[in-house]
């Protein structure tokens, strides 16, 4: 799966993203702070959660997004509005999609103006949900599982809330048991079934039942923290809580005891080795929380470990921007409510990847910006 473009604008706030192109495997955008660069993910990630989560709250907007799913384009557009119909709320919500349209190669599979419905293929269809994606209601038809199941191969990377919280005893016990039900009943089962649980839980399993893929792990972060000697998942019974841990020198820290620094690291690199095979990776400033001796080596260890995946990043620090070619930056630009997106040689970038990072520096300072 592969998300080629993305148009966005919330009819609420008025705040638009004109047409922004990715790259098919890593697109950098850079700017400067309120630019826009975050908007830009979380309109990618909200359009796409729309399809498969029926727990995403709706909002006014007007969005269309391309989506490849192996050598398929898929275009797909909607738009939702406030509900109007004398002062009451129709089915309960206050918003719902008036528009939705989507292709596949240029072929028309279906649309909807508002309760007009056309599907390719059948002349008459049950009137769906007005406040569900015309995808999600029909996840489960033949004709848009591949759709479906590569959308599903999203990952926003948000390591904010996750690396300082631990699992509940009770749920950790209901998830080991799953697990273990699982594995028994399929010895070949395969890891990307488990590829969407936390952290922690993936850090327990590959331990216990994917010895090669925890191995892989374990190397990677060692190359990093030498002194790392074990990762594990263990209970701490006074808060009745599970915790990541990691085994120094022989003695064993729990997460409260690991700095935020190395645990994010360690939370990366997890992700990195488990998410499913063609995902989309979204990493809104890459480079909070980390250790500056590590940022370069992590960032690399990122973007060359796997070259099946799809990253969208935004990041300050020179030495994240540096390690990415600048034919692969997106440099995003706000005026108001509108916010543009150019390449660097549009930008006024020279020719040296050495000193791209310094021209922008000094593009925005002479504008004002930095």
């Amino acid at each position: 799966m592969r998300v080629g473009w993305i148009e966005f604008e919330n009819l609420k706030t008025g705040l638009k993203i004109e047409r922004i192109d990715f790259f098919e495997d890593i697109t950098l955008l850079v700017g400067t702070s309120a630019a826009g660069k975050s908007q830009i993910l979380n309109a990618v990630e909200y359009s796409l959660n729309l399809a498969v989560n029926k727990d995403i709250h709706l909002k006014p907007c007007c969005v269309s997004v391309g989506i490849y799913i192996e050598e398929d384009l898929y275009e797909w557009s909607y738009k939702i509005e406030a509900q109007k119909f004398e002062g009451l709320l129709l089915e309960g919500v206050p918003y719902y999609f008036s528009y939705e349209r989507l292709y596949c190669n240029n072929k028309f599979i279906f649309e909807r103006i508002n309760d007009t419905i056309k599907v390719a293929g059948y002349g008459r269809v049950p009137m769906p949900k007005r406040n569900e994606s015309l995808l999600l209601q029909y996840a489960d038809d033949e004709k848009f599982s591949n759709l479906i199941a590569g959308i599903r191969k999203l990952y926003p990377i948000d390591t904010e809330m996750e690396v300082r919280g631990g699992i509940g005893k009770e749920s950790f016990s209901r998830f080991k048991v799953m697990i273990k039900d699982m594995v028994g009943k399929d010895k070949d089962i395969n890891f990307k079934v488990f590829s969407h649980l936390p952290v922690a839980v993936k850090i327990y399993i590959t331990k216990n039942y994917y010895k090669d893929l925890y191995v892989k792990i374990l190397e990677a972060v060692k190359e990093l923290f030498m002194e790392i000697e074990d990762i594990d998942v263990v209970e701490d019974v006074s808060r009745e809580m599970y915790l990541v841990s990691i085994k120094v020198y022989g003695k064993e820290l729990l997460q409260d005891d690991i700095s935020n620094g190395m645990l994010k690291t360690i939370y990366y690199l997890v992700e990195l080795y488990t998410m499913s095979d063609n995902s989309l990776v979204l990493i809104d400033e890459f480079e909070n929380g980390l250790g500056a001796n590590c940022i370069d080596l992590l960032a690399e260890q990122l973007l060359m470990e796997r070259d099946d995946l799809q990253f969208i990043i935004t990041s300050h620090h020179p030495k994240i921007i540096n390690q990415i070619s600048k034919d692969k930056w997106k440099i995003i630009d706000r005026s108001v409510n509108i916010i543009t997106n150019s390449g660097s040689s549009a930008y006024g970038i020279g020719n040296s990847q050495h000193d791209a990072y310094f021209n922008l520096i000094n593009r925005w300072e002479y504008e004002g910006k930095a």
